[in-house]
């Protein structure tokens, strides 16, 4: 085995038991049992049942409280989870979501001396060859990196962006975790298939990998200066590629007013409604316009500049739409508007993952259709788009139907900015700043140019479909005319019960070895054969022993499971 093998085995050992003792203390112990992390954990059993201490304090706190605090104290990998989590209202509780959004992703900074060592490894020069000056103390810090203010040997102002040493290994050993836990949820708890908890793991690696690639985050600035280029209401800034690697991100410092804070806005001679319109404008074209768009608008993200000129910051998190996703976000846009619960329903499957064993149709109609009655007849700027969100995705929800991470994202986006018009202005309509898009979108959809290029690669998917069908044909009755053609059925859901009879099979299997030993040994005490102990054949009294141990150990084995 690899050494690097073999290190990472002993960190994912340790950190199994440091997972273990944290949903133990908060009171997650009953999961533990339920995954059967005993018989994966040497000692799991033992933590689970033997460690009870600090029950009575968890009293006053409810279990979505707990979960929260789980993953504040396993780190930064779970505390991203957690935030990922938070935008997957489709898929949790509300009162769940609730408490993963007040995760907090503050750390200690790390020292400048790490600091100086990163960035002489990751560019290869050190500092002073690089910055003619850069502060000691950082501006922010976060678990992943920590931004230092700075200025090139050329004299532009910049900001450091520096990730965390380590941290590499920590997301490493702690994915590969969650990726054992989440097969161990699907195996052992199957409520919990609905979620896709293998899935969610697996974006979520994708998501966290990306954010730790600085160089990704370099190249999203770029794209979105170019988009917003001829853009004088935005200001995006600009990286320094010679001075960025996959560890350090150098980009221009944002000198501006934080979004939410009117006060200073105000007292800075700029204007709060203004701004409003130009942030929700900001994000709707990025949605409706370009398909990329900033995953995470909240206000520490979105600086104000002289001219009320928006500056986005941070674009670790970027979603993406592409022409397909959205004529189905426009489809549904519309289909509310006209009432079209029939063709609400079709676009669902469309945007979203629905498993039509657990959906009924029609309950879905009609809880679609009382939610457009809900806000019927309602003038627009009355209407909450978070709302709005928030009601659609209570139905969706209940009927089991998950959406594309993209597209929760888009509506955690846009749910966000509205937040931050409201506070800016509280009378901001996010509905009638959204509507010109909308026809803007609707128009170019129905222009002669869009229309001839989607009947053309309708044309092109029916080509290469008449050009398959002869060949696929002709193999499926080859295979039927020799006898070769195989159905394969699978049986859903009875890995459980397998699961259950292998167990009953292994301890009946194991009380029949017992009783054998047990009858062995007393044929054996009949006898005078062998040497003896107080006058019984020793040969006897180990049997009797053996099957005594095996025996105490089978009922502690049952007492513990809790299944007498």
């Amino acid at each position: 085995m690899d050494i690097f093998q073999i290190d990472r085995t002993y960190r994912s050992i340790r950190r199994y038991r440091q997972i273990i003792g944290v949903l133990v203390s908060y009171g997650f112990g009953g999961l533990i049992e339920q995954l059967n992390l005993d018989y994966y954990l040497a000692l799991g059993k033992r933590i689970v049942t033997f460690n009870r201490a600090g029950r009575k304090e968890l009293v006053r706190y409810t279990k979505a409280e707990r979960l929260r605090l789980v993953l504040e104290e396993l780190g930064p990998t779970f505390i991203k989870l957690g935030q990922l989590l938070s935008t997957r209202a489709d898929l949790l509780p509300s009162n769940v979501i609730r408490e993963l959004k007040r995760l907090q992703d503050n750390v200690p900074p790390f020292s400048y001396t790490e600091v100086e060592s990163r960035i002489e490894v990751s560019l290869g020069r050190r500092p002073p060859e690089i910055f003619a000056r850069i502060d000691s103390v950082p501006v922010a810090a976060a678990s992943i990196a920590q931004v230092h203010r700075a200025v090139l040997l050329s004299g532009e102002t910049v900001a450091v962006k520096v990730r965390r040493p380590g941290i590499e290994d920590i997301v490493d050993t702690d994915v590969d975790i969650m990726m054992n836990l989440a097969h161990l949820v699907h195996r052992h708890i199957p409520d919990a298939q609905i979620y896709d908890p293998v899935g969610i793991v697996r974006e979520f690696a994708k998501t966290i990998r990306r954010e730790l690639d600085f160089q990704v985050e370099g190249r999203h600035i770029d794209r979105f200066e170019q988009l917003f280029a001829a853009d004088e209401t935005v200001s995006m800034p600009r990286v320094f590629w010679e001075h960025t690697s996959g560890a350090i991100l150098v980009m221009s410092w944002v000198d501006g007013i934080k979004i939410d804070e009117r006060e200073k806005l105000e007292a800075a001679g700029l204007d709060p409604r203004v701004i409003a319109g130009k942030g929700a404008s900001l994000i709707l074209r990025q949605i409706l316009e370009f398909g990329i768009f900033h995953g995470d608008p909240h206000p520490g993200n979105l600086y104000v500049l002289p001219g009320n000129v928006i500056a986005p910051l941070d674009f670790g998190i970027v979603g993406h739409l592409d022409e397909e996703l959205k004529g189905l976000v426009l489809d549904l846009l519309l289909s509310v508007i006209n009432h079209d619960v029939g063709k609400m329903v079709k676009i669902l499957a469309g945007v979203g993952v629905i498993d039509e064993d657990l959906i009924d149709i029609r309950e879905l109609r009609a809880d679609l259709y009382d939610f457009i009655d809900r806000y019927y007849g309602i003038p627009l700027h009355r209407l909450s788009v978070a709302t709005l969100i928030r009601d659609f995705i209570g139905i969706t929800s209940h009927h089991h139907i998950r959406f594309l991470p993209s597209m929760m994202l888009l509506f955690k986006s846009l749910a966000t900015i509205e937040g931050v018009g409201r506070a800016l202005d509280p009378e901001f309509d996010m509905i009638a700043h959204a509507t010109p898009f909308v026809q803007q979108l609707l128009a170019r959809r129905l222009s002669p140019e869009q229309l001839a290029r989607t009947a053309w690669r309708r044309l092109d998917d029916l080509r290469s479909l008449m050009e398959m069908l002869p060949d696929s044909s002709r193999e499926i009755l080859k295979k039927l005319s020799k006898g070769k053609l195989k159905i394969e059925f699978e049986h859903v859901g009875l890995e459980p019960l397998g699961r259950t009879l292998d167990k009953i099979t292994n301890r009946i299997a194991f009380s029949l070895l017992i009783s054998a030993i047990i009858i062995a040994s007393s044929l054996i005490m009949q006898t005078d054969v062998g040497y003896t102990l107080l006058g019984y054949p020793i040969l006897g009294i180990l049997g009797y022993l053996v099957a005594g141990g095996l025996g105490f150990w089978l009922a502690i084995a049952i007492l513990r499971s809790g299944r007498l």
